[in-house]
């Protein structure tokens, strides 16, 4: 009569079926789980470094490209009239321009002269502006770039909507602004605005008469706060300046 006899595993086989549960549990140590933690941290903070970096990047690529835009419509405008806009000229002697209040919005895109409502309307007619509000925050006396005769005016460029903003808040006066695409942070922390009357307002730096960085020319740039530092993308030099 045949008996049945217990037949020795392999070693192998007896190895799997103690890793399919039927041994010890797999489980993940301390000093295991501190390692993936530590990883997994590592990861984010580089993707937070790489989020930062790509919208400081973005930041500056819209500036530099306004920048690039304004300066071909300054030079046509030099081109046609044989001069550059004229800035805010606060003081004669000694001279004091102010860089931040500026008509190059008017004078670049152009305007109509209306004597009868006594204002400059832009040629799209959506802005205007009378001539006290051009002497008080321009200190000129009107616009070059202007006419009664809307075929007489010239627009050097076509500005977008978000491109330029007001100086007041307040329906008047109604006086624009060209503006940097990077508004001014209103945290009570952050440096002081360039207008403190009106925070968040970040208009593009403008002076052609005896300028600093470009005598023959003009200076152009825009300033922006970066963390606790302002930085400088102008057109006298390509790289990204730290204000002092």
């Amino acid at each position: 009569m045949n008996t049945c006899q217990p037949v020795d595993l392999p070693e192998s086989v007896a190895a799997s079926s103690r890793s399919t549960g039927r041994g010890r549990d797999v489980a993940f140590t301390l000093i295991e789980l501190l390692v993936v933690i530590a990883i997994i941290g590592v990861l984010a903070s580089l993707i937070v470094g790489l989020s930062s970096y790509s919208a400081r990047k973005s930041k500056e690529s819209r500036i530099r490209t306004e920048l690039n835009q304004l300066v071909t419509a300054i030079e046509s405008y030099h081109a046609r009239f044989g001069h550059y806009p004229k800035d805010n000229v606060a003081n004669k002697v000694p001279l004091v321009v102010n860089p931040v209040t500026n008509a190059l919005f008017y004078e670049l895109g152009g305007t109509v002269l209306d004597n009868a409502a006594g204002v400059f309307r832009t040629r799209e007619g959506q802005e205007t502006i009378n001539v006290t509000d051009i002497q008080a925050y321009f200190n000129v006396e009107g616009f070059v770039n202007s006419s009664t005769d809307p075929k007489q005016v010239k627009s050097f460029t076509t500005f977008k909507k978000k491109q330029y903003e007001d100086l007041f808040l307040n329906a008047a006066p109604d006086v624009e602004l060209l503006v940097v695409p990077v508004a001014w942070p209103l945290k009570p922390s952050a440096p002081p605005p360039p207008i403190p009357s009106r925070p968040g307002l970040n208009p593009w730096r403008y002076v052609s008469t005896s300028p600093t960085n470009n005598p023959t020319t003009f200076d152009l740039w825009a300033e922006y706060v970066d963390g606790n530092r302002i930085r400088i993308i102008c057109n006298w030099s390509k790289d990204i300046l730290e204000k002092q």
